[in-house]
Parts: structure tokens; C-alpha cells; sequence
């Protein structure tokens, strides 16, 4: 079996062990594993994606072989723009969690707080500049349940089937700085996550040696008042950016790198040719750096007889350059899916318009909600087990949504006419869930108002009454 059968399904620990009876044993098969992910074209577009959002771009090995030409090296931050743009989009809001069960929906509030909700936002982001995230769940030092991220060019992920649905087991691979000797040195963990526990290792020269310091193997997944247990699922979760696994920076690197060069080839011609070209006849001083001394410095020049000076307008012509920028940014938008705020007409545009404009970001808002929701399932999962293990109540068949508020670009005049238009059409509640300034502290508050209205139509009513009663007596 070759190498690369390790990574079509079904993958599980049967398939591992029956390889090691053979020529490679689980280690040297590990390495190979580790080995080839390492250079693979997906890790690589993993880093790429990453180092793009941090502006660090291939513009950066520009060359001049020119000495005094300039070398303006021009980034352009489209990707970080358009990621932020769709988190912001999608992710920036809290969630609403809509469940019947109002004891199960407290406990999910507590649960989705706001360092939770801040992992979720980081994994939007590392999806879609990576195609994959991973969130990590355990028990912490405190018996809590706990939630992490994990670089996703660090996971190498076995699946149980070709669309890529359920982990049954992964390896992670970090490098981690150790001090050897009072010398400080950087040392390549390996992790083997398998369904009865976990294996650890140090790569070294190609190969795997047991980590002694890290505790060699463990047959346990967590430990809750010092029992261990095993999770039913790989405690890893994938968020997708989109069914393929495809980041964002596929779609428009090339079109960033030309941007780039475009941009900075033209900013060098701005910074080498002067505004003006000095025309000398009969000059008589000894080189041009003696002619621009002198004119800097004195407002003259020395001549020789029939001598002239004159100058040549250098007319730059940028006018195809501009165009051609102005044609890629519109392509990084719209190969990008994501919206130009230096639209001119999208300051002006009516709620037609805008929804017109934000189309393309939000059809692929739609697809990342989609792989999100699929995701945010397995993580509720493992939050019902746990709190089922500690005893805090049985919510494995309570159905639950986690849904996700956008933030929507909208013209707020044209929604609230509208709501006015439908009192007497629609319901009360369903208007107000409309309105643009809705939210459910502002429900409460008005069921609060309301409550302190009918007490004080209530004692007023009492009063008056009492005081129809005592004229009645008099």
C-alpha cells in the first residue's frame, strides 16, 4: 500500500495495525506521514494564506538590477480586507440559541460566552485563509470544558469517509522550544490522537522516538476528578471554509501579485524620472553632479561660449496603468466575493441596491454558515456528554439552533417605513423582530414596561374603585 492510500477512507486504527505487520512499523509509518504533509501543496497553501493576511507577499522578491532605479516593493492588503469583510459579516454578532428548553438555553448562554464566541470568530478567519480550521475540545485543570484552536497546517486529519464528515483519528505536528543543557533548542512534537488515547513523539532525523518528558502514551482522552475517559468521537472538530477545503487566497493570489507589481513597476517610474530634463550646450563645469551643485546652491551655472541651458518637460503617461488597476481591484472583488467599500455609488444606494452590492459576499456567507452549522452540531455533542457527566443534566435529545445574526449593510429609514407600513398586516412581535434596533434585551425591557403598566393600571383601577365604594357609603 502506498502512501498516499493512507489518506482515502476508511482510515481507522485496523488499518494502521495491519500496515505495521509488514515492512514499516507504526512509527516509521508516522514519519512518512508527517514527512509527506509537510511538503504537500495543501499545507503550502495553508501557510501561503496565512502569510498573504499578514501582508508578507511575493511582491517582497521584486528585484532591480539597476542599482540607482528604484524598487518600490507595493502590498496591498486585499486579503486580509476580504477575510475580516466576511467574519465581520457573519461572525461579529452573538449568536441567538433558540431552544424550547429554557433551563437548556441558560446553560448553552453560559457556555457560548464571549471567549467561546471569540474562538469562533478566529476559526471563520483561519477557514477561509487556510480552506480548514480545527477546534479542540478537552477538559481543562479546573474539570471544565474547554475549547482551543488549532493551526490547521499543524493537523493532519484521518477521515472516515471521502466527504470528509468525521475525524477517527489525527496527528499534530508542532515544533516546541526546549532548553538542553541551559541551551536553548527547537524540538518537532508528533501527537497520535486515535480513539483509545494518545501517543506522543519527537521527530528526529526522519524518525520518531518516543516523548518521555510528555509522557509517552496515554489511554485516556481527559481526566474528571482523576477518572479517565475516552471521548465516543475524535475530540476534533473541522470548520470549513467551503466543500473543498479550497482557502480564499487560491481564488486571487495571482490576481494580488499582479496588483502588486502593477502598481509598484509604476511607482518606480514616478520616483526615477524627474519632473524635469535638463538640456546643457557647451557646459562649462566638470560633470552633471558639479551642474546640480551649482544650481541648488548658487541658482547659476558656469557656461562656455555659445553656451545654453534648457529644460524638457517629462510628461508621464499613467492614465493605462490606472486602468489596469482599477480592472484588477474589480476582479479581486469579485473573484473574492466580497464588496469595494470605495464604491462610489455605495454610499448612495437604496436597500435594493445594497443587497444588490453585498450579493456575492453573501452567497458565500451562505456556504461557510452552512459548513459552520454542520460543525457547530458535533461541538454541541460534546457539550451535552459533558454535561451529562457531570451530572448536570440530560440534554442529548433537546433540540437546539445556534443562529447566527449578520451584520447587514441596510438602509434603516427604508425598514422602519416598512415596519410602520405593516402594523395591522403583521403581528406586533414579528414587526419589532424586524426593526433594525431590535434586539432581546429590548424585548425584555418592553415586557418589563409592560408589566409595571398593568401594575399601575391595576392599583389605579383598585383606587378609583375604593373611591367610587366610599362616595357609594357616604
Amino acid at each position: 500500500m502506498l502512501i498516499e492510500d493512507l489518506f482515502r477512507a476508511p482510515w481507522h486504527e485496523q488499518v494502521l495495525s495491519e500496515l505495521s505487520k509488514g515492512i514499516m512499523t507504526d512509527e516509521q509509518l508516522l514519519a512518512a506521514i508527517v514527512k509527506d504533509w509537510e511538503t504537500s501543496d495543501k499545507r503550502n497553501l495553508m501557510v501561503l494564506g496565512e502569510r498573504y493576511y499578514r501582508t508578507k507577499m511575493d511582491i517582497e522578491k521584486k528585484m532591480q538590477d539597476i542599482t540607482w532605479r528604484s524598487n518600490q516593493k507595493l502590498a496591498h492588503d486585499f486579503v486580509k480586507k476580504l477575510v475580516n469583510q466576511k467574519v465581520g459579516y457573519l461572525l461579529s454578532k452573538e449568536p441567538t440559541i433558540a431552544t424550547e428548553n429554557e433551563e437548556y438555553r441558560k446553560i448553552m448562554q453560559d457556555m457560548f460566552d464571549k471567549r467561546l464566541l471569540k474562538v469562533i470568530k478566529n476559526l471563520g478567519k483561519e477557514a477561509i485563509n487556510k480552506g480548514i480550521a480545527f477546534l479542540y475540545v478537552y477538559i481543562d485543570e479546573k474539570g471544565e470544558l474547554a475549547f482551543k484552536k488549532i493551526p490547521s497546517e499543524q493537523i493532519i486529519p484521518f477521515w472516515k469517509d471521502n466527504d470528509h464528515e468525521e475525524i477517527v483519528s489525527f496527528v499534530r505536528v508542532y515544533e516546541e522550544v526546549v532548553y538542553t543543557n541551559t541551551q536553548k533548542q527547537k524540538q518537532k512534537k508528533v501527537e497520535y490522537h486515535h480513539p483509545k488515547g494518545i501517543k506522543y513523539y519527537v521527530l528526529q532525523a526522519d524518525s520518531l522516538v518516543p516523548d518521555v518528558l510528555a509522557g509517552v502514551e496515554t489511554n485516556y482522552h481527559f481526566t474528571i476528578n482523576g477518572k479517565p475517559y475516552l471521548w465516543e468521537r475524535m475530540p476534533l472538530i473541522a470548520f470549513k471554509y467551503n466543500e473543498e477545503e479550497q482557502p480564499l487566497i487560491d481564488c486571487i493570489k495571482s490576481l494580488i501579485d499582479d496588483y502588486n507589481l502593477q502598481a509598484s513597476v509604476n511607482a518606480d517610474l514616478l520616483a526615477d524620472i524627474p519632473n524635469f530634463i535638463y538640456k546643457l550646450v557647451n557646459y562649462g563645469g566638470v560633470d552633471l553632479q558639479e551642474f546640480l551643485n551649482d544650481l541648488n546652491r548658487y541658482r547659476a551655472v558656469k557656461l562656455d561660449e555659445n553656451g545654453d541651458v534648457d529644460k524638457l518637460q517629462a510628461d508621464l503617461q499613467t492614465d493605462a496603468v490606472e486602468k489596469e488597476l482599477l480592472r484588477i481591484r474589480k476582479a479581486i472583488y469579485e473573484f473574492g466575493r466580497g464588496v469595494d467599500t470605495q464604491d462610489e455609488n455605495l454610499g448612495n444606494a437604496s436597500g435594493v441596491a445594497l443587497r444588490y452590492r453585498y450579493s456575492d459576499l453573501d452567497m458565500d456567507c451562505n456556504i461557510l454558515e452552512t459548513e459552520f452549522q454542520s460543525s457547530l452540531e458535533q461541538l454541541i455533542w460534546f457539550i451535552d456528554q459533558y454535561l451529562l457527566m457531570t451530572g448536570k443534566g440530560d440534554f442529548t435529545n433537546e433540540p437546539i439552533s445556534i443562529i447566527f445574526n449578520r451584520d447587514i449593510i441596510i438602509n434603516e429609514s427604508e425598514v422602519i417605513a416598512n415596519c410602520q407600513a405593516s402594523v395591522g398586516i403583521l403581528d406586533d412581535q414579528t414587526i419589532r423582530e424586524n426593526h433594525p434596533w431590535y434586539t432581546e434585551q429590548v424585548e425584555e425591557r418592553l415586557k418589563k414596561q409592560r408589566q409595571q403598566e398593568q401594575m399601575y393600571n391595576g392599583y389605579q383601577g383598585a383606587f378609583q374603585q375604593q373611591q367610587k365604594d366610599g362616595n357609594v357609603n357616604e
